[in-house]
C-alpha cells in the first residue's frame, strides 16, 4: 500500500513539473538589428558667412543622433545647420545609435582662421598719419578699433576707418574686431610703423639651432619654444660657452627689416647681452645686418624690437649670441622676424 502511494505521488509530481515548464518557457531572443554607421558631409552655407555650415547625416541603421560642434554646443537634429560664434579650430563629432544600444562615431575638424577673413589696410596720409581700414571676406555688421593687443586696449571707434599716428622708427599695436550679422566675431592684431603694417613672418621659416637644450628640441624648454609665439615658454641652453646661434630657413628669399627678442621668466643673468644678426642665401656666405652690445632687459617677459636697414632678400636669417649677462646658461622666451612695409 505504501509503495503504491509513493508511485502515484511521484507520477503526479512529474506531471505538475511538466505543466510548470510549459507555462514558464523562455521567450525566443529578440532579433539583432543591423549595426549603425556614422558619416556626414558639410558645406559652408553662404560665401559671405564663413562661420555657418550645413551638416548632412550620411549614416545608416540608427534611431538616435548626437552632434557635438567643438564649441560647447550640441544638436539632436538629423542634419543640422550650425553657426560658430568665434574663430578657431573646432572638432565636429557625429554619434549614431540604434535601439539596441549599438553605436558608431565619426569626426572632422573645422578651422576658421581670422587672418583669412579680415585684414587691416594702412594708407599713409600727408602729415605722417595713417588711415586704417578693413578688407573683409565676409559680411560685416559692426567694426571695432582698439589701440593695443586685444579688446583690453583703448577703444577708438566703430567707423570703417580710423586715423592714427605712429612716430617714425616706433612700433605700435592695433586691434581690429569685426562682428557678422549672425553675431560671429573675427579679431586680429597688427603691429604698425609710420609706413604701414608690419608682417610677422616667423612661422614661414624653419627653425634650427647650433646646440639644443639637453632634453632636445621637444623638451619643455627646448628650442621649439623659441618661436612658438608664447612668451610664457622659453628656450634654455645649459653650459653656454658663447657659440650659440639660432636661425630660420625661409625656403623663398624674403626681405626683412626688424626682429624682436623677449626676456624669459627668471634669472636676468641668462639674458643675451651681445649678439649679431646675419643674412645668407647659402649658409656659407653671411652678411652682417645688425649687431648689439651691452643690451639689457629691464623686466621679465619684456619684448624689445630691433630694426636694421636691409633691402636684400635672404633665405637664411641667423642670430649668433656671443655673450649672456653672466654665468653659463642662456635663455630667451621668444624670437620673431618681421617684414617692414616698403
Amino acid at each position: 500500500m505504501i509503495t503504491i502511494t509513493r508511485t502515484l505521488g511521484i507520477a503526479l509530481l512529474f506531471q505538475l513539473t511538466l505543466l510548470s515548464c510549459k507555462e514558464e518557457s523562455v521567450p525566443a531572443p529578440e532579433p539583432e538589428e543591423p549595426k549603425p554607421s556614422a558619416g556626414f558631409s558639410m558645406v559652408q552655407v553662404s560665401e559671405d558667412d564663413p562661420f555657418t555650415y550645413s551638416f548632412t547625416n550620411e549614416g545608416d541603421n540608427y534611431s538616435l543622433v548626437r552632434w557635438e560642434f567643438g564649441d560647447d554646443s550640441v544638436s539632436l537634429d538629423d542634419s543640422p545647420t550650425h553657426t560658430f560664434l568665434r574663430t578657431g579650430e573646432f572638432r565636429i563629432k557625429l554619434r549614431t545609435e540604434n535601439s539596441q544600444g549599438f553605436w558608431a562615431e565619426t569626426e572632422t575638424v573645422v578651422n576658421i582662421v581670422p587672418d583669412s577673413l579680415i585684414e587691416v589696410l594702412a594708407t599713409p596720409k600727408p602729415g605722417g598719419s595713417l588711415d586704417l581700414s578693413v578688407a573683409a571676406n565676409l559680411a560685416v555688421d559692426s567694426i571695432f578699433w582698439y589701440k593695443g593687443v586685444g579688446v583690453g586696449g583703448e577703444f577708438l571707434n566703430n567707423n570703417e576707418t580710423v586715423n592714427i599716428s605712429v612716430a617714425p622708427g616706433q612700433f605700435e599695436d592695433y586691434t581690429l574686431r569685426v562682428k557678422t550679422p549672425n553675431g560671429s566675431i573675427a579679431e586680429i592684431s597688427r603691429m604698425l610703423t609710420d609706413l604701414g603694417v608690419v608682417r610677422d613672418v616667423t612661422e614661414r621659416g624653419v627653425l634650427s639651432v647650433s646646440r639644443d637644450n639637453d632634453g632636445g628640441k621637444f623638451a619643455g624648454e627646448g628650442s621649439l619654444k623659441l618661436t612658438d609665439n608664447d612668451i610664457q615658454t622659453k628656450f634654455l641652453q645649459f653650459n653656454y660657452v658663447g657659440d650659440l646661434w639660432f636661425q630660420l630657413d625661409f625656403y623663398e628669399p624674403v626681405i626683412l627689416g626688424a626682429y624682436t627678442l623677449t626676456s624669459a621668466n627668471d634669472v636676468p643673468d641668462r639674458d643675451p647681452k651681445n649678439w649679431k644678426l646675419e643674412g645668407s642665401m647659402d649658409e656659407h656666405t653671411w652678411t652682417l645686418l645688425d649687431e648689439r652690445t651691452d643690451e639689457n632687459f629691464e623686466e621679465r617677459f619684456q619684448t624689445k624690437t630691433y630694426t636694421f636697414d636691409n633691402h636684400e632678400a635672404y633665405r637664411f636669417y641667423r642670430v649668433s649670441v656671443t655673450s649672456v649677462k653672466a654665468g653659463g646658461l642662456f635663455q630667451v622666451a621668444e624670437w620673431r622676424m618681421l617684414q617692414l612695409p616698403q
